[in-house]
C-alpha cells in the first residue's frame, strides 16, 4: 500500500486563502446586486425602484473593507503561485492598498450622482468592480505572457464598461424623435455607437499584434519570465551578429506598436478623440482616473524594472516613437476644443512625456555620447 503525502506549500496556502477569499467577495457582490435588481421584477415592492447611490456606496465598499482586511492580515516572504504565473511580494502588497484607494474614491464620488432605478447601473457597478479585481491581477503578474492575458481581459471590460454606461437618457437625446423617419441616422446616438466600432476594431488590431509579438519573441528568447529574460538577453547579444539584433528591435517595435495603440497615443491616436467623445462623462471618469491611470503605472513599472535591459537596450526605437509621436503632436493639439477631446489630448501628451523622461535616463546619455 503506498504512502501518499500531501505538502501544503506557501504558495498553496496563499491560494486557498488571500486569493480565494479575493475571488468569493467578488462573487458575493455580484450576486447581491444581481438579486437586488431582480426583485422588482419578481415582486411588486416599490422600494427597490428607486434607490440613492449613497445607499448602495456602503454595499461596494464592504468588500473594499474585508478585501483590506485580508491583504493586512497576509504576512510571508515573495511567493508565487498559479505554476509560476502570479508573484506576491511587498510591492504586489502595497500597491493593493493604492488600488483600493484609488477605488473607494471613484465610488465616494459616484454616490453623489448615481440613482439605481434601472438595470443597466448594476450591471455598470459589478463591472467596475470586474476592474478593480483584474486591474490588481495585473500587478500580480509573474510572466509576459500573463500580462497579456490579464490585458486583454481589461480591454474586454472595456467594451463592457462602454456597453452598461447608457442607463441615463442623457445619452440618447434623440432615439425618441422619429420625425425625420431616419431610424438609423439621426434616431440613434451615433457617436456612442461610432466609440464601441472604434474601439472594438482597434482592440482586435492590437490583440492580433500582442499574438505575433509573443510568437515572434518565443522564438528569440524561448522564455516569457523576465527573471531569467535579462540572462538570456545579456547571452544573445553578446553571441549575435547585426541581423540578430535588427530582429530583436524588430520584435520591440511591434511591442511599442501595440503599447501606442492601446493607451491611443501619437502616432496612433487617431481613434482616442473619438473613442473619448462618444464615451458617457461618469465612464469617461472612470476610464482616465482608474484604468487608464493604473495601466499607465503598471507600463513605467514593467519597462522600468522588469524588461528593464530590452528597454533600454532599444532606446533608439523608443526615441523614434517618441519624437515622431511629439510632431504629430505639434498638428493636432488645437483640436482641443471640445472638453472631451481635451481630456484625450492631455492623456496623451502628459503620457509622452513620461515616456521621454523614462527614456532620459542617464545611460541613454552616455550611449549617444560614444
Amino acid at each position: 500500500m503506498l504512502n501518499s503525502t500531501f505538502f501544503l506549500t506557501q504558495a498553496s496556502t496563499w491560494s486557498l486563502t488571500y486569493m480565494f477569499l479575493f475571488i468569493y467577495l467578488t462573487f458575493v457582490f455580484s450576486l447581491v446586486l444581481y438579486l437586488v435588481s431582480s426583485v422588482k421584477e419578481f415582486t411588486n415592492n416599490t422600494l427597490f425602484n428607486y434607490i440613492s447611490g449613497a445607499d448602495v456606496v456602503w454595499v461596494v465598499l464592504t468588500p473594499l473593507l474585508l478585501t483590506t482586511l485580508v491583504n493586512f492580515s497576509w504576512t510571508s516572504p515573495v511567493l508565487t503561485a498559479w505554476f509560476g504565473h502570479i508573484l506576491f511580494s511587498a510591492f504586489q502588497q502595497k500597491i493593493t492598498y493604492f488600488i483600493i484607494i484609488f477605488f473607494t474614491l471613484v465610488w465616494l464620488s459616484y454616490s453623489s450622482s448615481f440613482y439605481y432605478s434601472s438595470q443597466e447601473v448594476y450591471d455598470y457597478t459589478i463591472v467596475t468592480y470586474s476592474f478593480f479585481l483584474w486591474t490588481t491581477f495585473l500587478f500580480y503578474s509573474n510572466n509576459l505572457f500573463t500580462v497579456i492575458f490579464f490585458i486583454e481581459i481589461l480591454s474586454t471590460l472595456i467594451t463592457l464598461l462602454l456597453i452598461t454606461s447608457v442607463f441615463s437618457s442623457t445619452y440618447f437625446y434623440n432615439n425618441l424623435s422619429l420625425t425625420n423617419h431616419s431610424y438609423f441616422n439621426q434616431s440613434t446616438p451615433f457617436a456612442f455607437l461610432q466609440t464601441l466600432m472604434f474601439f472594438f476594431w482597434i482592440s482586435l488590431v492590437s490583440s492580433l499584434n500582442l499574438f505575433i509579438f509573443l510568437t515572434l519573441f518565443y522564438l528569440k528568447f524561448l522564455t516569457f519570465d523576465w527573471f531569467t529574460l535579462e540572462s538570456i538577453f545579456s547571452y544573445v547579444i553578446a553571441v549575435s551578429d547585426l541581423k540578430s539584433i535588427f530582429y530583436i528591435s524588430l520584435v520591440w517595435f511591434n511591442f511599442l506598436f501595440c503599447i501606442f495603440i492601446k493607451c491611443g497615443l501619437v502616432p496612433f491616436y487617431f481613434w482616442k478623440p473619438v473613442f473619448f467623445k462618444g464615451i458617457p462623462l461618469h465612464a469617461l471618469f472612470f476610464y482616465i482616473f482608474f484604468y487608464y491611470f493604473f495601466i499607465f503605472y503598471f507600463f513605467i513599472y514593467f519597462f522600468v524594472v522588469y524588461l528593464n535591459e530590452l528597454f533600454y537596450f532599444n532606446i533608439f526605437v523608443n526615441l523614434i516613437m517618441l519624437t515622431s509621436g511629439l510632431l504629430f503632436l505639434v498638428f493636432i493639439i488645437c483640436e482641443s476644443y471640445y472638453l472631451k477631446a481635451f481630456l484625450a489630448m492631455s492623456s496623451i501628451l502628459n503620457t509622452l512625456f513620461v515616456f521621454l523622461a523614462m527614456s532620459s535616463y542617464s545611460c541613454t546619455d552616455y550611449i549617444f555620447i560614444l
